[in-house]
């Protein structure tokens, strides 16, 4: 429903939205979670994704920044 609304404002409205998901692909298989970044992706959403895996976000190398906090710093 996330993507749906955001696909729907860029295209509707010319606006594309700032997307939070937090520990989304945590609860995907590994080809939904590809098919979640290629449409996060196509969407041109700037998105800002958290989790505790970072294997988790391997689909993303190379098209994502990775930031990561450790005792209180951002890394």
């Amino acid at each position: 429903i996330v993507l749906a609304q955001a696909r729907s404002c860029a295209q509707w409205r010319g606006v594309v939205p700032l997307l939070l998901l937090d520990e989304v692909v945590a609860h995907l298989d590994g080809t939904r979670r590809l098919e979640l970044f290629e449409e996060i992706c196509q969407i041109g959403a700037q998105t800002w994704m958290t989790g505790t895996d970072a294997a988790l976000f391997a689909g993303l190398d190379g098209s994502a920044q990775f930031f990561r906090v450790e005792n209180g710093q951002i890394h």
